[in-house]
C-alpha cells in the first residue's frame, strides 16, 4: 500500500510539470554556467573590471567606486531631455516588477527599482556617448580622462552584467538612443580593419543588450533548414589544405557568413568570417556562448557554431598559423594561447545548425571527390620533391647548354684561300 501511494504521489507531481512553461524559461538573466565558471582564468572572461550592472556583482567592494559615476550618468541622461527625472524613474518603476522576475534571486522591489533606474540610465548614456564619439559632455570627458572607456565597453557585454531589455525599452520610450550605431561600433571590433557595418534594428526581441549584439553579430543565415546527418570527419586546417580545400575570408565578419564551395577540378573552398581576437573580443565571445548555453535549446547557437568550426580546424599551432596566413584569424595571443582558448571554451558550449551544415559540406566534398582529394594530397605532399626535381633538371639543362656552346666555340673552321691566287 505504501509503495502504490508513493507511485501516485510521483505521478501527481509530474502531472504538475509543464514541458513548455508559459512565457518561456526563467530567469532571463543567468549566471555563468558552472562548467565555464570553473575554467582556468574564468574571471578574466566573465567578471567585470570596473562596473557592476544589475544585482549579480552589485555588492562587490572593488566596484563601488563607479556608483557615483553611474549617478552622474543618470543625471546627464535625464537632464538633456524634455521629461523630468521623475518621469524616467516612474517609467522604470512600472516595469520593475516584471524585470525582477528575470533574476533567480529575490530582492527588495524598492531597492531593485533604484538599481534598474541608475544602471539603466548609465548603460543608455554610455551607449549614447559611444554611438556619437564626437559629442562632448562633462560625463564623457570624465570617463575619457579616467581611462575607463574600454573597460566599460568590455563590462557592459558580460552575461552577469545584463539588465532586462524591458527596462532599457521603458527609458528609451522617453528619450531616443541610437542603439543601432552602438551595435555597429561593437561589431567593428571583431573586424581587424575596424570597419563599421550597416546595422538596422529589426523585430528581434532580445532578453538584454548582450543578446541583441549577439543577434547582429551572427547576421543573416539560411532561412531553409534541411535535415543533415551527423558529420564524421574531423580534419584540421592543414589536412584540409592537403586535401584541396582552401580558406578565404568571407565578405563580412558576421558569424553566419560561412560557406563551403566546390570548385572545378582539384579544389574546394571554405569562406569564414575573419576574426580579430583580442582580450575584449574574446570576453564578448565567451559571454555570448555562455548565454547560448543557458537558453535550453531556445536559440540557434550561432556563435557557438562559429567557435566550434574554428576550434575543429585547429589541432596544432601549425593549424593556427595556417588560419593566420589565410586571413581568417588575427589574434593578439600566441598560436599556443589561441589554440588553448578555443579548445577550452568549446568543450563546454553547444553548437547549432551552422556547424552541422559546414561539417556536412566538408564530408560531402571528401565523399564525392575521392579521386581529386587523393591526387591533390599526392601533389601537395610531394610538391617540394617536384620543385627540387624541376630545379635539378633545369640545372642539368643549363650545364648541357654550356657544354654544347663550349664545344661549338672550339670547332676550327678550315682556311680557304681566295680564288684566283
Amino acid at each position: 500500500m505504501e509503495s502504490s501511494s508513493k507511485v501516485r504521489e510521483v505521478v501527481a507531481d509530474l502531472e504538475k510539470i509543464s514541458l513548455f512553461p508559459e512565457g518561456g524559461f526563467k530567469p532571463l538573466i543567468h549566471k555563468i554556467p558552472a562548467l565555464l565558471r570553473n575554467m582556468e582564468n574564468a574571471g578574466s572572461l566573465f567578471d567585470p573590471d570596473v562596473v557592476a550592472i544589475g544585482p549579480c556583482h552589485h555588492d562587490n567592494p572593488d566596484l563601488q567606486g563607479m556608483e557615483n559615476i553611474k549617478k552622474m550618468a543618470a543625471k546627464e541622461f535625464c537632464s538633456k531631455s524634455e521629461h523630468k527625472v521623475s518621469a524616467f524613474y516612474l517609467t522604470v518603476q512600472k516595469v520593475s516588477g516584471q524585470a525582477s522576475k528575470c533574476y533567480p534571486a529575490s530582492i527588495d522591489l524598492n531597492d531593485f527599482t533604484d538599481m534598474m533606474f541608475y544602471d539603466g540610465c548609465f548603460l543608455l548614456q554610455f551607449i549614447k556617448s559611444t554611438a556619437d564619439r564626437r559629442a562632448r559632455s562633462p560625463w564623457t570627458d570624465l570617463i575619457r580622462r579616467m581611462g575607463l572607456w574600454d573597460s566599460i565597453a568590455r563590462d557592459v557585454l558580460l552575461l552577469e552584467n545584463q539588465i532586462p531589455w524591458v527596462v532599457l525599452e521603458a527609458l528609451m520610450s522617453l528619450k531616443h538612443v541610437s542603439v543601432d550605431r552602438f551595435i555597429a561600433y561593437i561589431i567593428s571590433w571583431f573586424d581587424e580593419q575596424m570597419v563599421r557595418p550597416q546595422v538596422q534594428l529589426d523585430k528581434y526581441r532580445p532578453s538584454h543588450l548582450l543578446d541583441l549584439v549577439r543577434h547582429f553579430q551572427i547576421g543573416s543565415r539560411p532561412t531553409k533548414v534541411e535535415p543533415i546527418s551527423e558529420p564524421r570527419l574531423a580534419i584540421s586546417a592543414i589536412k584540409l589544405a592537403e586535401n584541396g580545400i582552401h580558406f578565404e575570408p568571407s565578405e563580412t565578419t558576421r558569424f553566419g557568413d560561412i560557406t563551403v564551395v566546390k570548385k572545378r577540378f582539384l579544389f574546394g573552398k571554405i569562406s569564414l568570417p575573419p576574426l580579430f581576437l583580442g582580450r575584449r573580443t574574446m570576453c564578448w565571445l565567451a559571454n555570448m556562448v555562455a548565454f547560448e548555453r543557458t537558453q535550453a535549446g531556445r536559440c540557434d547557437c550561432g556563435v557557438g557554431s562559429y567557435m566550434h568550426i574554428i576550434a575543429g580546424l585547429m589541432n596544432s599551432e601549425e593549424d593556427v598559423r595556417e588560419l593566420r596566413t589565410k586571413g581568417i584569424l588575427y589574434p593578439v595571443f600566441s598560436d599556443k594561447q589561441t589554440l588553448k582558448i578555443f579548445k577550452s571554451i568549446t568543450q563546454h558550449v553547444p553548437y547549432g545548425y551552422d556547424y552541422m551544415r559546414i561539417r556536412t559540406g566538408i564530408d560531402d566534398y571528401h565523399r564525392q571527390r575521392k579521386l581529386a582529394v587523393t591526387l591533390h594530397r599526392f601533389l601537395y605532399n610531394n610538391f617540394r620533391f617536384f620543385l627540387m626535381a624541376g630545379s635539378v633538371i633545369g640545372i642539368l639543362v643549363t650545364i648541357l647548354k654550356a657544354i654544347m656552346s663550349v664545344k661549338q666555340g672550339n670547332t676550327i673552321t678550315p682556311y680557304a684561300p681566295p680564288r684566283g691566287s
